[in-house]
């Protein structure tokens, strides 16, 4: 990028300090653990104490040393990304502390976490640079820090403040939602509004200024057919970014459904053609549920009498063995008494 021609040499000349130097939560903890930790924990090791002490202090330095090409490292870095590397230093310093480590196990847990810290400060580089004029449009501020002099820098990048435009069809009486929050917006630097104007005779009557990059207007009518228009402003009412929308209210039952654009996409975050959403599909859950409960109920009841009618004709086949060996005993009795 060539704004880096004129950026990088001007920090370059400060010295090298390292990202990681523009925390002071983060420094002071280094020398937390520099200092009383590790003269606590070696006490009688002197040459480990030395060698983990400079290791300490040429790793975080050595952040600042990183290949500048693209997607790894710039020499700057931004406040967010800042802090997420700080609150990871942060993480495993305090781990290593509240552990009782010693001698050769303390050495490799610090020239871990090191390596580690390394990995982190190279891969948030590459998702901080993903950033960058990220805009497809429209104008976009980021604060940069210098990691050799921790100085501060505002760089714009400019790409024309007309953003489009969109067709909205809202069926009457629905709600009229206006979205013109585009995926770079959340990234841009300094105070935002947005300013929401409904075009009349090409001259904007401005409807509302606010916070929120969404305008609502309940229960549309024919009435609100028109053109409207939202503009991101800057803290001192500069235009950053401008969207017009051509809306049109149609009869209830006419819309024709499209799906919602990915949040994530670049462009406006809207609402579909109409705020109502299409019909849901018929679910059949609880049926099935349902269905499976009664067919099981009904598989237990069924081998249940069946086991019961079993059971009674066991008893009637046992009886009428009963009675048939009675008779025939009845019988040779009466034949033994006539001889």
């Amino acid at each position: 990028m060539s704004w880096l021609v004129f950026w990088l040499p001007a920090v370059i000349m400060t010295g090298s300090r390292g990202c990681l130097k523009c925390s002071p939560e983060a420094m002071g903890l280094l020398e937390e653990v520099k200092g009383p930790y590790l003269d606590g924990k070696l006490r009688g090791d002197t040459e480990r104490r030395s060698t983990l002490k400079n290791l300490l202090t040429t790793s975080i330095e050595g952040l600042s040393s990183q290949p500048m090409k693209k997607g790894i490292y710039m020499g700057v870095i931004d406040e967010t990304t800042l802090q997420l590397l700080a609150d990871h230093f942060k993480r495993s310093m305090n781990r290593i502390m509240e552990n009782q480590f010693d001698g050769g196990q303390l050495f490799n847990e610090i020239t871990w976490s090191l390596q580690d810290l390394l990995a982190t400060f190279q891969k948030l580089q590459k998702k901080f640079q993903n950033v960058y004029c990220s805009n497809s449009c429209g104008k976009m501020d980021y604060l940069f820090m210098s990691c050799f002099s921790c100085n501060t820098h505002v760089y714009s990048c400019w790409k024309g403040f007309r953003c489009g435009e969109r067709k909205l069809n809202v069926e009457a009486d629905e709600d009229l939602v206006l979205d013109c929050a585009l995926r770079w917006h959340r990234y841009n630097h300094g105070a935002r509004t947005y300013a929401f104007y409904r075009i009349v005779g090409d001259k904007e009557q401005q409807m509302t200024n606010t916070m929120d990059s969404f305008l609502m207007k309940k229960e549309a009518n024919a009435n609100d057919t028109g053109r409207y228009r939202c503009k991101m402003l800057s803290s001192s009412g500069e235009t950053y970014s401008q969207i017009d929308f051509q809306v049109t209210v149609v009869p209830s039952g006419k819309t024709t459904w499209f799906p919602r654009p990915h949040p994530t996409l670049e462009g406006p975050i809207m609402m579909g053609v109409s705020s109502r959403a299409p019909p849901p599909e018929p679910d059949w859950t609880v049926w099935i549920v349902i269905g499976s409960t009664g067919g099981l109920l009904f598989i237990i009841v069924g081998a249940f009498l069946w086991y019961y009618r079993r059971q009674n004709e066991k008893e009637e086949e046992e009886e009428e063995s009963g009675n048939d060996k009675g008779d025939e005993d009845e019988s040779e009795s009466s034949e033994q008494a006539e001889k």
